[in-house]
Parts: structure tokens; C-alpha cells; sequence
């Protein structure tokens, strides 16, 4: 039998040390008591609630879907409102050429603020351009609403907050209204009034309003 060398009985030494001694360990180890035992985790926190709706938006219900129609040049006008969530309303309205690009878009937030009902809108063209004449947001209020019609007037200027300004030019007011039509179908009536302003073409005249109605029937 050949003698072991000097490095396998250091090895051997050591390894054979190094079992008894995990051996007698595991032997001896007194048993883990309850007062040792890991701590248990608590239950995490319970999950945080999504807000209540604001009854304030609840008259604005009717707006909610998506509505459209065809003017007689072709353009398509479609408006979209989602549900009232927390505080707010949003709005998208998109005008459609015949050719198929966008002509304009406007986005519009409802916000249930200082006591009313506040509206926002930006206008903004085909590759999202602002309009020079729309550069601001334009700001209206709530005015009245009642029964599936809802009417917005431009704020003061200061009236929320210093600086604020209605930039809604010769705009009187805004009105949105749900009805049916003569055929029964579920309609939503943009209305659009300015201020009494003077006709271009007959500067002599008394100044009156111009009105534009937009009729849109729920999109199927």
C-alpha cells in the first residue's frame, strides 16, 4: 500500500473534523422555542379605494358616449365623453375631411372646482399645430343645467384666481343638450352662441348673435 501523501491527509483530516463537528451540532442544537421563532409579518395595509364621483357632475351624466353625424359638405363631426370619474369629465371632439385627414381636434375637461362646475377646452389642427387665435385654453363655467341640458359662460376675467381669463372671444355661451329626434334616435345638440356682433357684409345692420347648432346622433 502506497503512504498517503502529506495534502490528502491535511484534506481527509479536515474533512473528517469538519462532519463530526456539523454532526455533533445537529445532535446537540437545543430545539427552536415559540418566544424564538421568527416574527410574523403583518398583513399588508388594505388597498387604497378609487375616489367617489362627485355629485356635482352627476346633471352632466347625459353627455357620457359617443356621438356623430355627417355635415352636408361631407365632414364628419363626432364628439366622445367618458363617464364621470372623481372630479372630472373628458371630452374629444375630432372634425373629419372628406379626404379622410383630421381638420381639427378639441379636448374638453369638466372639473368639479370652487364650488362649480368648471370647463377647459384647447383646439388644436390637424398635426396637433395650436391656433394662433386659440393659443390659451379657453375657460367657461357652469351656468345652469337641468333635465339633459347643461350651458357654460365664459368666466371673468380674475374670477378664479388672478390671471385667469375666459380667452373665448365673442363666445356667449355653450350648450349641450340630449333629446330624441323626430325618428326616435338619441340625439345630442351642440349649441354655440356668440355676443351680439355686427355682419361684415351689412355694417349698417344692428349687431345680433350668430348661432351654430351641431346635432349629433348616439354612434352605433
Amino acid at each position: 500500500m502506497h503512504p498517503m501523501s502529506p495534502a490528502f491527509t491535511r484534506t481527509a483530516l479536515l474533512a473528517s473534523t469538519l462532519g463530526l463537528a456539523l454532526a455533533a451540532g445537529c445532535a446537540t442544537a437545543p430545539a427552536t422555542t415559540a418566544s424564538q421563532a421568527a416574527p410574523s409579518v403583518s398583513a399588508p395595509p388594505a388597498g387604497r379605494q378609487p375616489a367617489p364621483t362627485d355629485p356635482a357632475l352627476a346633471p352632466l351624466a347625459f353627455l357620457e358616449g359617443h356621438w356623430v353625424t355627417v355635415l352636408p359638405n361631407g365632414m364628419v363631426s363626432e364628439e366622445s365623453w367618458l363617464p364621470a370619474r372623481g372630479k372630472s369629465m373628458l371630452g374629444s371632439f375630432r372634425q373629419t375631411r372628406t379626404d379622410g385627414n383630421p381638420a381639427f381636434f378639441e379636448f374638453t375637461q369638466i372639473v368639479a372646482s370652487e364650488g362649480t362646475l368648471l370647463l377647459r377646452q384647447i383646439h388644436v389642427h390637424t398635426r396637433f399645430e395650436t391656433d394662433a387665435r386659440r393659443k390659451d385654453a379657453m375657460f367657461l363655467k357652469l351656468a345652469k343645467a337641468e333635465d339633459g341640458r347643461a350651458t357654460f359662460v365664459p368666466i371673468a376675467d380674475g374670477e378664479f384666481g388672478e390671471g385667469s381669463s375666459a380667452h373665448a372671444g365673442d363666445l356667449a355661451s355653450v350648450t349641450y343638450a340630449r333629446g330624441t329626434n323626430a325618428d326616435g334616435v338619441d340625439m345630442l345638440t351642440l349649441r354655440i352662441e356668440s355676443r351680439p356682433v355686427k355682419d361684415p357684409k351689412n355694417p349698417d345692420a344692428e349687431p345680433k348673435p350668430q348661432v351654430l347648432e351641431i346635432a349629433m346622433k348616439r354612434a352605433e
